[in-house]
C-alpha cells in the first residue's frame, strides 16, 4: 500500500473513532447526570450540576487523552513506514559514499520508495560499471606508458649507438657509414610513427577527433588501396591476394565514410599481420562482400592465430597477443596501438570491427560499414 493511501485510511480510522466515540460520552455524561440528580446526594440543585459538569469535563479530558493515544499509535504506524525505508537509503548512500558501489538495497514493499529504491539500485549498477570501466582505462594506460617508454626507449637507443659510432669514428669507410646513416634513418621513422600513433589516439580518446566522411564505393577502393600497397608489404614478407567475390559487380557496396582514415584502417591491419606471420613470407587474403545492410571487408592472414581468451581484448589499448604470435623480433613487432585506433575510427564511422580464428588457422579481421542506400 502506498504513503498517501497509509495517511489516508489513518485519518478515516481516526474520523471514525471520533464519530463512534462521540454518542458513548453523551450517553455516559447523560448517565452520570441522571444518576446525580436521581439519588440526590447533594445538599442543592446547584452542587449537583456543578459535579455533573466537572464529571463530564473528566470524561471528556478522559476521552481527549484515548484520542491522542490512539492518534499516536496510528501516526506512529505511518511514521514507520516512512523512516525504515529512508533508513535504508541513507545507509545505501554511505555506502555509495564510501564508493562502496556494490551496495544494492533491499526493500519488498509496494509504496512509493520501492521506485526510488529501484532507481537506486540502478544509479549503483551504473557507478559500479563506470568505475570498472575507469580502472580498465587506467590500466590501460599504465601499460600503453610502459609499453610506448618502452618501444621509444628501442630505437632511441640503437641511434645513440650508432651516433656514437659514427661520432668516434668506428665507421671509418663510406659503406659503413652508410649503413648506419639508413640504421639511424630508420629508427627515426619508426620514432616518428609511434609519435604519431600516439597523438592520433590521444585524440580519438578524448573525442578531439572528428572524420570527413564521403560515399564511395568500397569494393573498387579497397582493391585501389591494396594495388599501392602490395610492393611495399610484399618487401615486409606479406603477400596479399584479393579474392574476387561471386557477386554481381553492380551490387552496390557504397559506403559513407572518410576514405584517408579508413586507409589508416587498412594499413594497420595490413602491418598487424607484417609484425606477427609465422612464415618469412606471409599470405593475406583481402575479400569485399555484402550482407543485407552492410559492406564486410575481410582480412585473412596465415599467421600463428590468437588464443580464443585474447580475443577480445585485441583492440584494447596497448594489448599485444600471446609470445606464439610475435616474430623473433620483438623490435619489429606494432606499438599496440594499430587496432585500438582502427576501432574508434570504424566505430566513428557507424560500423562495427571484430576478430576470429579462421578454421585453418590464421586470423581474420572483419569490418562492416553500412551500405548507403540509393537514391529513388
Amino acid at each position: 500500500m502506498t504513503i498517501k493511501r497509509r495517511l489516508f485510511f489513518s485519518n478515516i480510522r481516526m474520523i471514525l473513532i471520533l464519530i463512534g466515540c462521540l454518542p458513548v460520552i453523551v450517553i455516559i455524561n447523560r448517565f452520570i447526570m441522571g444518576g446525580i440528580f436521581r439519588a440526590g446526594g447533594f445538599a442543592d440543585i446547584e452542587t449537583s450540576r456543578r459535579m455533573a459538569w466537572h464529571l463530564q469535563s473528566v470524561s471528556l479530558v478522559g476521552f481527549a487523552v484515548f484520542f491522542i493515544i490512539i492518534n499516536y499509535i496510528f501516526t506512529n504506524r505511518v511514521i514507520k513506514k516512512i523512516t525504515s525505508p529512508l533508513e535504508i537509503l541513507n545507509q545505501g548512500v554511505k555506502q555509495i559514499h564510501k564508493m562502496d558501489y556494490t551496495h544494492r538495497l533491499e526493500y519488498t514493499e509496494d509504496d512509493e520508495f520501492y521506485q526510488v529504491c529501484e532507481t537506486f539500485n540502478l544509479m549503483a549498477e551504473q557507478l559500479e560499471a563506470a568505475a570498472a570501466r575507469r580502472e580498465k582505462d587506467e590500466k590501460n594506460r599504465r601499460e600503453l606508458l610502459i609499453g610506448i617508454s618502452h618501444d621509444l626507449r628501442t630505437p632511441l637507443t640503437t641511434i645513440s649507438g650508432y651516433l656514437e659510432g659514427l661520432e668516434s669514428g668506428v665507421a671509418c669507410t663510406p659503406k659503413m657509414q652508410e649503413t648506419y646513416f639508413n640504421t639511424i634513418k630508420k629508427n627515426t621513422a619508426r620514432m616518428k610513427h609511434i609519435i604519431e600513433q600516439l597523438f592520433l589516439f590521444s585524440k580519438l580518446d578524448m573525442n578531439e577527433f572528428s572524420i570527413f566522411p564521403q560515399r564511395f564505393d568500397i569494393k573498387r577502393a579497397v582493391s585501389h588501396m591494396i594495388e599501392e600497397l602490395e610492393e611495399e608489404y610484399k618487401m615486409k614478407g606479406i603477400k596479399i591476394k584479393v579474392m574476387e567475390g561471386g557477386e554481381n559487380i553492380f551490387v552496390n557496396t557504397d559506403v559513407n565514410t572518410d576514405l584517408e582514415y579508413f586507409r589508416r584502417v587498412v594499413i594497420n591491419i595490413l602491418e598487424n599481420s607484417a609484425n606477427y606471420k609465422k612464415n618469412e613470407t606471409g599470405c593475406l587474403e583481402v575479400s569485399v562482400s555484402r550482407d543485407e545492410n552492410f559492406a564486410k571487408i575481410k582480412f585473412a592472414d596465415d599467421g600463428p592465430g590468437v588464443d580464443p581468451a585474447s580475443l577480445p581484448k585485441l583492440f584494447d589499448v596497448f594489448y599485444r597477443c600471446d609470445p606464439s604470435r610475435h616474430t623473433s623480433d620483438h623490435r619489429s613487432a606494432g606499438s599496440g596501438l594499430g587496432l585500438p585506433i582502427s576501432s574508434k575510427i570504424i566505430e566513428l564511422s557507424g560500423g562495427t570491427i571484430h576478430a576470429e580464428n579462421g578454421n585453418t588457422g590464421g586470423l581474420i579481421v572483419t569490418i562492416s560499414l553500412p551500405i548507403v542506400a540509393e537514391a529513388a
